[in-house]
C-alpha cells in the first residue's frame, strides 16, 4: 500500500479530464485491451495469429496462454476500476492498481520471449518481433500513465475520506 503512495500524482487526466472521468476512460480501455488480447474470446486475437506465426516450440504456445490469462486478468480489474470510479471506493481502484502491475509486468516478460523467439528461432519473423518490441514500449508507456492516474483518484478519495483534521 505504502509504495503506490509514493507514485506521482496528477489532478486531470489527459490535461482535460477529471480523474473520475478518466478512470473511468482507462477502465473502459483496458477492458477492451484485454478483451482483445484475450484467446477465443474475440476475433482480433486470431488475426494476430497472422503477427505471430504459429508456435513451434511448447515455450511460445504456452506464453500465449499466459498472455490470455493475464488479459482476463485485466478484465477483472477493469471492471473492479469502473465500479469503484463511480462509487468511491478506493480498495476497488487499489486492486485494480495491483491488477494493472501484474498485467504490465508479465505481459512485458511476454512480450520479451516471443520477440526472443521471432529474432533467434524464427528466420522469417523480424517484422513480428519488431512489432513486439514497439508493443513493449507502448504497454510500458501505457501502464505507467494508468496507474498514476488512478492511484492520484484513490489518493484523493482517501484524502477525501479522511477524518484527521490537517493544520
Amino acid at each position: 500500500m505504502k509504495c503506490m503512495d509514493q507514485l506521482p500524482s496528477v489532478t486531470t487526466c489527459c490535461f482535460c479530464c477529471f480523474l473520475r472521468a478518466g478512470c473511468v476512460m482507462i477502465a473502459v480501455i483496458s477492458f477492451t485491451a484485454g478483451v482483445i488480447l484475450a484467446p477465443n474470446v474475440s476475433y482480433t486475437y486470431t488475426q494476430s495469429q497472422l503477427l505471430l506465426p504459429e508456435p513451434v516450440t511448447n515455450t511460445e504456445g504456452i506464453a500465449q496462454v499466459l498472455l490470455g490469462l493475464v488479459s482476463i486478468l485485466l478484465c477483472a480489474c477493469s471492471f473492479l476500476l469502473f465500479v469503484g470510479s463511480f462509487c468511491n471506493v478506493p480498495i476497488l481502484i487499489e486492486i485494480y492498481l495491483w491488477g494493472e502491475l501484474i498485467y504490465g509486468t508479465s505481459t512485458t516478460i511476454i512480450y520479451i520471449i516471443l520477440a526472443c523467439f521471432c529474432f533467434l528461432v524464427h528466420s522469417n519473423s523480424a517484422t513480428a518481433g519488431a512489432w513486439l518490441i514497439l508493443l513493449i514500449f507502448v504497454n510500458f508507456f501505457l501502464t505507467c500513465y494508468f496507474l498514476i492516474v488512478a492511484n492520484s483518484l484513490r489518493m484523493s478519495l482517501l484524502f477525501l475520506h479522511s477524518t484527521e483534521v490537517i493544520y
